[in-house]
């Protein structure tokens, strides 16, 4: 930590102006301003996005500046939190952590140091709980340093920074955009998972659109030799029909000639009805082998969207398992504890029909745990249990 606290100190600089071309998000126009790089911005909520089940850790990597009596934070690097360990149920930040982070500033960012961490919470939204506080304290001695909290199933995000003490949520933040070769170099060789699966599922599916472009070719030129066969075939055998009706009427007289002549006019209507059934029969043939090759290729994507579809699915299912407590039929109010700490797969509905047998508690124990949003707690949490 000391090497951390070093570098921050040793790039508080004087700003003459602040980025140009930002987007603002929130209300960040007054003291003490954050500026994100698009690059970095992209690259974290890509990273929070690939994980929805646990948390994650990242670090921030930028300068400290001051400009007009502010302290202006510039993130223009972000590192994955690698070789992080849960501890309690909560992902800590190890020494080997810390490691490989100076390892990647020295890589990547020369010149810059830590600046803050981003934490993801899935599910939990933007809560500060006690622990973040108490792991910032330890691992983030600098006042200037900020935590960015990340809830990628709420799509929600916050920056929290130090004010008289304690840590505080920002009202918003500004992004802006620059050319930043160094976090692209970091982007090209520390790819997220995420990113890996798109370009490995890129090369299969060209594979699969090889395999049937070929497939389609071969067929195209067997259907076209089957439909050349079958047209001399038709055309052979008109020839040798009017051929031999000429003859006859040769043999024959003036009447017979004029018979002749009638029966070329019908043979000639009948030749030009098998030419257009042949026509017509090319044209469907054709129609058929698009329509095969298309239902082909499209159970060829299926499959593969059905492969990630299911294990989404599966555990979007186990996500949302509900837990069924067993009712009694009278409550005996000294047998309600008067707290209870909350569990893995706990609610205010399943705690409210465990203790009461009942969901008409819930109000009364947000009411009395100063609860504002019933389904926002967290294991660990202390719910006291009012008697019935």
């Amino acid at each position: 930590m000391n090497e951390n606290y070093k570098n921050n100190k040793l790039y508080l600089e004087g700003l003459e102006s602040l980025p140009k071309n930002v987007r603002q998000i929130g209300d960040a126009r007054e003291g003490n301003r954050i500026y994100m790089e698009d690059y970095v911005y992209s690259y974290l909520h890509q990273f929070a996005a690939e994980e929805t089940s646990s948390e994650q850790i990242a670090f921030l990597i930028g300068k400290y500046y001051t400009y007009k009596d502010d302290v202006i934070v510039i993130i223009d690097g972000a590192i994955q939190g690698d070789y992080a360990e849960k501890v309690n149920g909560d992902l800590c930040i190890t020494e080997r952590t810390w490691y490989h982070v100076y390892e990647k500033i020295r890589k990547y960012f020369e010149d810059y140091s830590v600046v803050g961490w981003m934490y993801t919470q899935p599910g939990y939204g933007i809560l500060l709980t006690s622990f973040l506080k108490e792991h910032h304290n330890k691992n983030f001695i600098d006042d200037k340093q900020v935590l960015y909290i990340v809830d990628p199933l709420e799509k929600e995000d916050s920056f929290f920074a130090y004010e008289n003490g304690e840590l505080v949520e920002k009202k918003g933040y500004y992004i802006y955009y620059d050319k930043n070769p160094s976090m692209h170099n970091y982007m090209l060789e520390n790819k997220t998972k995420k990113e890996e699966k798109n370009e490995q599922d890129i090369d299969e599916d060209n594979d699969i659109i090889k395999t049937f472009r070929k497939k389609e070719q071969q067929r195209k030129d067997d259907l076209y030799q089957k439909k050349f066969i079958n047209m001399l075939s038709i055309l052979c055998g008109g020839l040798v029909l009017i051929c031999l009706v000429m003859g006859i009427g040769l043999l024959n007289n003036i009447e017979k000639l004029n018979n002749l002549q009638a029966a070329m006019k019908t043979m000639t209507e009948k030749y030009n009805n098998i030419k257009k059934e042949v026509i017509d029969l090319e044209n469907e043939n054709s129609i058929m082998v698009n329509n095969e090759l298309g239902e082909e290729i499209s159970d060829a994507n299926s499959n593969n969207d059905g492969q990630t579809s299911k294990s989404g699915l599966e555990s979007g299912e186990k996500d949302t398992e509900t837990i069924t407590l067993p009712k009694t039929q009278t409550i005996n109010p000294k047998d309600i504890p008067t707290s209870y700490t909350v569990q893995i797969g706990d609610s205010l509905n399943t705690i409210s029909e465990k203790f009461y047998n009942t969901l008409d508690m819930v109000p009364t124990i947000q009411k009395l745990n100063d609860i504002s949003n019933k389904h926002k707690i967290y294991v660990g949490q202390e719910i006291k249990l009012p008697k019935p």
